[in-house]
């Protein structure tokens, strides 16, 4: 008896499926010749102004799905660059030249050689330019703006070309993006920053110290400037 009931109870399960898809086709059906009967009774401009909207809404959702579909592109080369640098700095042509910071807006390298600059001068010192030559050629692939930012240690600045801290480390950042754009980055993407003395990397209590906040840093930007 219990097995008869467990019978018919699938059998008014399937019934009530059935109903709910005709009642369904039935709206559908009923919706469709509404929309028929109303197109009779507009005129050729309004029935013209219909249509422009559905071409309208179909062209906005493929123009959407386009750009969707670039921005999941661009995404995966920017990941696929952040692990190149990555790389390099680990176990590659950076490793013990460099560090690297990756955030949702940024990606910040601080290169790290003995000197960057020496006292009073915003002239690259050779092993800074070895170490941003290892680095151009990972960095060109990032479509925004890459900020070169400049450092000095608290020196005063006495004579010289420069009147202050903040033109020298203005100076130096723009030293880095005379060398970037020579070797080929594009010159729209590049912002170069100064900071004077007052963003030390380390303690100004040594000269050794001092010479490692004559230094600059890199900061790759991951969105649009627009967006921002």
């Amino acid at each position: 008896m219990a097995l008869m009931t467990e019978g018919n109870d699938k059998r008014k399960e399937i019934g009530n499926i059935w109903l709910i898809i005709f009642s369904d086709i039935t709206t559908n059906l009923m919706l469709f010749f509404l929309m028929l009967f109303a197109m009779t009774r507009m005129t050729a401009a309004d029935r013209q102004t219909v249509v422009a909207g559905m071409e309208s809404t179909v062209i906005n959702k493929s123009a959407r799905e386009q750009i969707e579909l670039e921005r999941q592109a661009k995404f995966a080369r920017e990941e696929q660059a952040i692990k190149r640098l990555q790389q390099a700095v680990t176990e590659g042509r950076l490793a013990g030249k460099a560090t690297i910071a990756v955030t949702d807006k940024f990606v910040k390298i601080a290169l790290n050689p003995e000197s960057f600059f020496s006292i009073g001068s915003a002239k690259l010192n050779p092993a800074t330019i070895s170490s941003l030559e290892a680095l151009v050629e990972l960095i060109e692939t990032f479509p925004n703006d890459i900020v070169i930012e400049g450092h000095t240690d608290p020196t005063p600045v006495r004579g010289g070309a420069y009147r202050s801290n903040w033109e020298l480390s203005i100076a130096r950042a723009v030293s880095v993006v005379n060398f970037f754009t020579a070797s080929g980055i594009n010159p729209k993407q590049l912002v170069a920053a100064g900071y004077g003395e007052f963003h030390p990397a380390f303690p100004n209590d040594s000269e050794a110290n001092r010479a490692k906040n004559r230094r600059i840093e890199i900061s790759i930007v991951r969105q649009p400037r627009s967006t921002l």
